[in-house]
């Protein structure tokens, strides 16, 4: 073996290698690579710019000196392995020949042939391919030619992520120019084939090859709907500047016309937001329609926040028509908010205006929400003072607006003062606040004879609770007993002749059973002379702590009638309230389950039941199931009738391709479908294709949105077809897209 040095080179090569979503990929299909010794990472003396060797080597100073036999180059991370190698001193100019192979950082190049020009940064690779480890990529070229030390050209390249000798998928151009110091690169005569099928052409194209942003066509999306049609769009994305960028997307809809979409972002050092817009002349619909909503976040000092959260569509129609999902075309007010929020040291302030547009034509007039023109809060606290003693405040002024009710502000003030007692197997918490309410209506009619009104209430509580434990399960588990005790008084005031402007009934549920107001807001303070009895156990793991089960019940013993309520609402006289139960389960890292119920020992019936069980296991099996039942309630328009659907998703592979995909939320009362989707996954080394149908309930009349879902996902590039991925991620808890 020979050995000598030169003194410089630059050996890289860069390769047109797409960039997004690489990172994500996953390769578990794919053959594993050849296990090679690493000899890239060779270290080199600083001083020394180039290290050879060779079987046989012939030196000549100023001429040409030839390598013969495995002859190999290091230089600073790069390898060159070739046959023959002649190095020419004067021009610093060298000729690899036979086998020549170049390795670095997981870029491996192999061809028959390669030059180099040191001094220049130049170099030519001729009938190249090349392997990128890390994204799984291979390709070749009839050749790679470097230049100079940003610029490269590669002639009839082509580019795939399949592994070798299966290439269902490839990337073909004519010609490809690189350009490190743009961080960009353009092809002419782009084809990308899909089994030996053209599925996408273009004449010329420009597209990143770093992590700066560039802007350009996205790949277009297609689908179909039975609401809509066929559906294209040909998404353009523009990076204005590294701190904004647009997409502006057409988008096709046979049935409609042609939708115009724009989407606006901007990143700045103290704030960051979103503009978006869609606006169509709807042919079905005989009128122009959009959509316009902006976000905004921001930070112009220290302890500042501002918020901007702004929706406003064309008709109430609009989400029916163009939502793709039932949660999306559900849709029933769209909020207009605008916030500041100021943070001291103990306390808070937020300044808010707040208005709604409503989407549900079922909704009267007299039923919409209450603008907010503004609204403005105040919260602070001072905990473990003398004594231990906490104290709180919590103040709110609000402008109520409303084009049929009566309008007027409110001012709520509540101050409070509590004691914690806190041990290892205890605590207790006296309570005592204020509150103090006044209203200034704007007018007055049978239902508001005064302009004024003012409400003052003390509320006292007291919380308490033990918790005993006991080893079991041989000292493996530990189990706790929690019996918990709460105690709430609130003298009755009248409070028919106030407005209720933002208040109503909260939903009873375990956790209620320990608040101090059973309304959602100050325009009713609920009358309260009652005891909560509660008791929780668990069952906790002896090593770590992990909770394997959970089981509470509770119920509140009412002393007094409560006579406080919303308009047209009787009041309650029972002696109890209903039964409010909860239970988890978490049998082990694959089976989890939860359940709430509450039964009403007064008419001996469940009035309403949650329970939900959960499989993930190993190979992405997933199992949703879910159950909901809530009874009729004659106070509750929405709840005339009893409430009985089911919800089951999965997601199970049916092979080491093969995957069945699936939800299905039925309305078991109506006998009707609300949600249904059924469908495919296949999965290879380089690709994946997911083929779905789908169908959804639109409004009251139980019309149904149609449609059959494709997306073919070619890993390493792009994505072709309707965004299924991000569906099935909304639709089947547990699934994670990751392409």
């Amino acid at each position: 073996m020979v050995r000598f040095r030169v003194p410089t080179l630059a050996l890289l090569v860069f390769l047109p290698l797409p960039i997004t979503g690489a990172a994500e990929q996953t390769w578990s299909l794919c053959e594993l690579p050849t296990t090679q010794a690493d000899v890239t990472s060779k270290v080199i003396d600083s001083d020394t710019p180039i290290d050879l060797a060779a079987d046989r080597a012939h030196m000549e100073l100023n001429g040409t000196s030839v390598l013969l036999g495995n002859v190999e180059l290091w230089r600073d991370g790069q390898f060159l392995r070739a046959d023959e190698l002649y190095y020419t001193h004067p021009e610093a100019h060298i000729e690899a020949h036979g086998q020549v192979r170049f390795e670095h950082q997981g870029l491996t190049v192999t061809g028959p042939a390669a030059e180099l020009w040191l001094d220049d940064d130049k170099a030519r690779f001729t009938g190249p391919e090349y392997r990128y480890t890390p994204r799984h990529a291979r390709g070749g070229a009839s050749r790679i030619e470097r230049e100079s030390a940003d610029v490269a050209v590669l002639e009839d390249a082509t580019y795939t992520t399949c592994d070798p000798g299966d290439t269902d998928w490839l990337l073909s151009a004519g010609r490809v120019t690189l350009d490190r110091e743009t961080g960009d690169g353009t092809a002419r005569n782009v084809v990308v084939r899909f089994k030996d099928v053209p599925i996408l052409y273009t004449p010329w194209i420009r597209f990143p090859i770093d992590d700066r942003r560039q802007s350009g066509f996205l790949f277009p999306s297609v689908g179909t709907s039975s609401r809509s049609g066929f559906m294209l769009e040909a998404p353009y994305y523009w990076n204005i500047a590294p701190d904004r960028d647009a997409t502006f997307t057409p988008r096709l809809l046979t049935s409609r016309g042609l939708q115009l979409q724009s989407e606006i972002r901007y990143l700045n050092p103290s704030s960051a937001g979103e503009i978006d817009l869609e606006f169509l002349n709807d042919r079905n619909f005989g009128d122009e329609r959009y959509l316009f909503a902006a976000t905004h976040a921001g930070s112009p000092l220290p302890r500042l926040r501002t918020m901007l959260n702004f929706a406003r569509a064309s008709d109430d129609q609009y989400f029916e028509d163009f939502g793709n999902s039932l949660t999306v075309a559900s849709t029933t007010h769209l909020q207009q908010r605008a916030d500041a929020i100021y943070s001291g040291g103990f306390w808070s302030a937020l300044a808010r205006v707040q208005g709604f547009q409503t989407m549900d034509d079922t909704i009267p007039s007299r039923a919409e929400p209450y603008e907010q023109l503004p609204q403005i809060l105040l919260n602070g606290g001072l905990p473990d003072r003398a004594f231990g003693l906490d104290y709180g405040l919590s103040a709110e002024w609000v402008n109520f607006d409303h084009d049929e009710r009566v309008n007027g502000r409110r001012f709520d003030l509540l101050l409070g003062i509590e004691w914690p007692i806190v041990g290892p197997a205890h605590f207790m918490t006296p309570a005592l606040s204020l509150r103090h309410t006044g209203y200034s209506l704007d007018e007055t009619d049978a239902a508001f004879s005064d302009e004024h009104i003012t409400r003052t209430l003390p509320i006292a509580s007291l919380d308490s609770g033990l918790i005993f434990d006991r080893p079991v399960a041989g000292g493996e588990l530990v189990q706790t007993l929690e019996p918990r005790l709460f105690y709430l008084y609130v003298p009755f005031r009248q409070q028919d002749k106030i407005p209720v402007f933002d208040t109503g009934l909260l939903d009873f549920s375990f956790a209620q059973l320990f608040r101090e107001n059973r309304f959602s807001g100050p325009d009713r303070i609920g009358d309260a002379n009652q005891l909560t009895l509660a008791v929780t156990s668990r069952l906790l793991t002896t090593d770590s702590g992990y909770e394997t089960l959970s089981a509470s019940i509770g119920q509140i013993l009412y002393f007094d009638e409560q006579e406080v309520t919303l308009p047209n609402q009787p009041f309650v006289d029972d002696d109890s309230s209903d039964l409010a139960g909860e239970l988890g389960l978490r049998l082990n890292d694959r089976w989890t389950g939860s359940t709430t119920a509450l039964w009403d020992p007064n008419e001996d019936e469940v009035q309403r039941v949650t329970a939900r069980l959960r499989y993930v296991g190993t190979g992405n099996r997933i199992i949703n199931l879910a159950y909901r039942f809530r009874r009729a309630d004659p106070e509750i328009p929405i709840l005339e009738e009893d409430l009985r659907q089911t919800d089951i998703a999965f997601a199970w592979p049916l092979g080491a391709h093969w995957r069945a995909l699936g939800r299905w939320n039925y309305d078991i009362e109506e006998g009707r479908d609300l949600e249904f989707l059924a469908g495919f996954e296949y999965d290879s080394c380089c690709w994946k294709l997911r083929v779905a149908a789908r169908r959804f309930i639109l409004g009251d009349e139980a019309e149904y949105n149609n449609s059959v879902e494709v997306q073919l996902v070619l890993k390493g590039l792009a994505q072709l077809g309707s965004p299924l991925g991000e569906l099935l991620e909304r639709g089947i808890l547990g699934y994670e897209d990751y392409d």
